[in-house]
């Protein structure tokens, strides 16, 4: 089971960045992947996981040579109701477990971004995740999805908090671990209200990661042409980086 963010669906977007940029990031390294076999063409369709508001989903399907049919799937039907609103008509979006999902559905690419798969605190959740990927990836389709590392969480939790303001409103974090392998993030969001006071929203969520070369070794079960690349388009030195993009291909 992943975290829902059903409190905090309404400011989400405002604290998690610029999902355009990260849709550009994504953009490209799925057309990197696409232009190694050009038979198969432009990916067409596309099937973000965990996409929360679909701030993603939502200019993936606006841009980029007409823009990619795209579909959405999370576990939160806050966040999902968000996304509802941002995206084209029609668009097909599933509340389900990334873990077990089954859609009556293939699609050219497969997304998770946000540091999606690290709310899925057993290595056995994240296999059952990278299968179903495979199951709904057409032959040559591209899967592409980023992780925090086990470094950035250790180093999150060596910080005594985290304050940020947006807007009027305010973002407290502190991460916190006992046994060094799964991390509460306790999130609190200071809501200004209308007559000046502040309203407090928390959620709390927990996160792990693992090492990378044993995500690699596990994506090779199902995926050819494994590659892992840094938040910043370079190569990432894996145990250096705070967050990796891992981008592969389900073999025609």
């Amino acid at each position: 089971m992943t975290a829902t963010y059903d409190s905090l669906a309404a400011h989400y977007d405002a604290v998690a960045g610029d999902g355009a940029a990260e849709a550009a990031f994504v953009h490209d390294l799925i057309r990197q992947r696409r232009l190694i076999e050009p038979r198969r063409g432009r990916a067409a369709t596309l099937l973000d996981v965990a996409c929360g508001t679909g701030a993603i989903a939502a200019s993936l399907a606006r841009g980029y040579q007409g823009g990619y049919r795209v579909s959405g799937l999370d576990i939160s039907s806050g966040m999902l109701a968000v996304a509802q609103a941002k995206l084209p008509a029609g668009t097909p979006l599933y509340q389900a477990d990334m873990t077990s999902f089954r859609l009556d559905a293939r699609f050219d690419a497969v997304v998770c971004a946000y540091q999606g798969v690290n709310h899925l605190l057993s290595f056995p959740a994240w296999e059952s995740f990278f299968r179903c990927v495979y199951e709904h990836l057409n032959a040559g389709g591209v899967f592409v999805f980023d992780i925090a590392t086990v470094g950035h969480l250790v180093r999150m939790a060596g910080l005594e908090k985290i304050v940020q303001q947006f807007e009027d409103n305010y973002l407290l974090i502190r991460v916190h671990t006992v046994d060094g392998a799964v991390f509460e993030w306790r999130i609190e969001v200071y809501e200004l209200q209308p007559d000046g006071r502040y309203r407090l929203l928390t959620q709390v969520v927990e996160m792990t990661s693992f090492p990378v070369v044993r995500v690699r070794e596990a994506l090779r079960r199902w995926f050819t042409d494994i590659e892992i690349t840094g938040g910043d388009g370079s190569s990432a030195d894996p145990d250096a980086e705070d967050r990796i993009w891992l981008t592969c291909v389900k073999p025609p």
